[in-house]
């Protein structure tokens, strides 16, 4: 029980450390202030000793790249797991979670001159990582992006990813085939942004491909796609030499994960559209969820979109590929088994299938929203018409009330001169004797003290009468104000 208490306490001292140099690296960065040209530049003066291979410093901001080297400094990428495929011909061997020293070796080999074709397939994982200075949680350290760039990853990935933007904005899709001077073909390389659905980030893929090897570099691979690859290429090794098969495969996996969203969403509404008594209804809470509905179908509808701009790319590049190096003499040995055009094609069939049924999700979305406009505008007008049969009743019953009291004042105003002389001549003023009515010689008192009291309540009710007319006369001229300041704003609009 005293080692558990220990273990738990040495654990959370370590996550207690870990977050905050979490939080120590968060205040470094301010993504809301992005350098201008020149404050990077110097950074690529103090980096100017570095070389790379540049294959298009055009679109390649190498300040940029060197801003974000030196702003990932403090990174320890202890949460960026790095996995390599590599071997020659069909020896190919697995190592996971690799540090740099056992990457560079594997990545930069000593020269050798064997013609049997090579592989080398690099997956980093960014995934796990819980934060990073760098958007998307890109937990990669400065060395790692220096031996990838020594073995060519593109410049123009890593100006994505140091890009303020580029977790939104897609980088875009880019095919070279660099040729020597003589016109040779020396190599292919193929890099572009993915997403595989909602629940993860962005990922990235770039492939070289020379006479002799083939070279893969992938940033937050799908899980189950790798998963899909390691049994592969454990049942049929010669599989990993297939041109753009590494591509089809993320590009099949990323297309599920598009149709699973498609299809949670898809559940959704028709729970909507199951729901036609309106008693059963939240209007405000579904009128919600419809429109956060309406636009996930947007979103998807783009996103699909891209993905079928994407799909068209690599099977362009494909052809593009295919007749560069049969061009060659001699030609390159590449796998004419499998036309990997054909995957290519099925992909953009079904990807169509997914534009169209999102399109049309969200048309039906809409009609449900009108359905919910109109049902509520029906409840509305059904309590409407409650109110008025209400409002017809009690008018109804107000006039019955009425036609009683006035009855009771019929026969008041009846009673009324008879109780009125009663009530005078029963007073101590007038008096019946043997020699009939006699008035007494006070008979004045009752007029001064009856005059005066009436005229006291006719007056204190005629002063509460005008003061509660005096206080509804504001309310009136206000509103007569507004009205006719807006009709003379209108008229002056007009």
């Amino acid at each position: 029980m005293a080692m558990d208490s220990k273990t738990f306490g040495v654990t959370l001292t370590r996550e207690r450390s870990r977050l905050d140099r979490i939080d120590s690296r968060r205040r470094k960065i301010d993504w809301q202030y992005w350098p201008d040209t020149n404050d990077q530049q110097k950074y690529l003066d103090a980096s100017a000793a570095e070389t790379y291979i540049r294959s298009r410093p055009d679109i390649e901001d190498e300040s940029l790249i060197a801003w974000g080297l030196a702003q990932a400094k403090a990174t320890d990428g202890a949460q960026t797991t790095i996995d390599v495929l590599y071997g020659e011909g069909v020896d190919l061997q697995w190592k996971y979670n690799i540090g740099d020293q056992e990457l560079e070796a594997v990545l930069l080999p000593s020269q050798s001159s064997s013609t049997d074709r090579t592989t080398q397939m690099c997956f980093l994982n960014t995934l796990q990582a819980n934060s990073s200075w760098l958007p998307g949680n890109f937990d990669i350290r400065p060395q790692t992006i220096r031996i990838l760039r020594k073995a060519g990853l593109s410049g123009l990935l890593l100006t994505n990813l140091y890009s303020q933007s580029g977790y939104w904005s897609k980088m875009g899709n880019e095919q070279h085939l660099r040729h020597d001077d003589s016109g040779e073909l020396v190599s292919s390389e193929l890099c572009y942004q993915y997403r595989c659905g909602w629940d993860t980030g962005v990922s990235f893929i770039h492939s070289i491909r020379t006479r002799h090897r083939t070279t893969y570099f992938c940033i937050n691979f799908p899980s189950y796609a790798l998963e899909r690859l390691k049994a592969v290429i454990k049942s049929q090794p010669s599989v990993a030499y297939r041109d753009f098969f590494l591509d089809a495969l993320v590009a099949d996996d990323s297309l599920k994960q598009w149709q699973f969203e498609i299809s949670h969403r898809r559940d959704a509404l028709q729970i909507f559209e199951k729901q036609y008594e309106d008693e059963h209804i939240d209007f405000h809470s579904s009128t919600i969820q419809l429109h956060r509905l309406s636009r996930h179908w947007l979103t998807l509808g783009q996103d699909c979109m891209d993905f079928h701009v994407q799909l068209k790319f690599l099977s362009e590049a494909y052809i593009s590929y295919t007749k560069a190096v049969s061009a060659q003499k001699p030609a390159w040995n590449h796998d004419k088994a499998v036309n990997m055009y054909e995957s290519f094609g099925t992909l953009i069939s079904q990807c169509d299938i997914c534009m169209r049924w999102t399109r049309q999700y969200h048309e039906r979305t809409n009609l449900r929203i009108n359905l919910l406009f109109h049902l509520a505008n029906q409840r509305e007008s059904r309590t409407n018409t409650e109110i008025a049969a209400s409002t017809a009743k009690v008018a109804e019953q107000t006039q019955r009330d009425s036609a009683s009291m006035i009855t009771i004042a019929a026969v008041t105003m009846i009673f009324l001169p008879g109780t009125f002389v009663s009530a005078i001549l029963s007073t101590t003023f007038f008096d019946y004797d043997e020699n009939g009515l006699s008035v007494s010689g006070k008979w004045w008192i009752l007029m001064a003290a009856t005059i005066p009291l009436t005229v006291v309540v006719f007056a204190v009710w005629w002063y509460w009468r005008y003061v509660k007319l005096q206080e509804k006369r504001p309310q009136v001229s206000t509103k007569s104000s507004v009205a006719f300041a807006s009709s003379t704003e209108l008229g002056l609009r007009k």
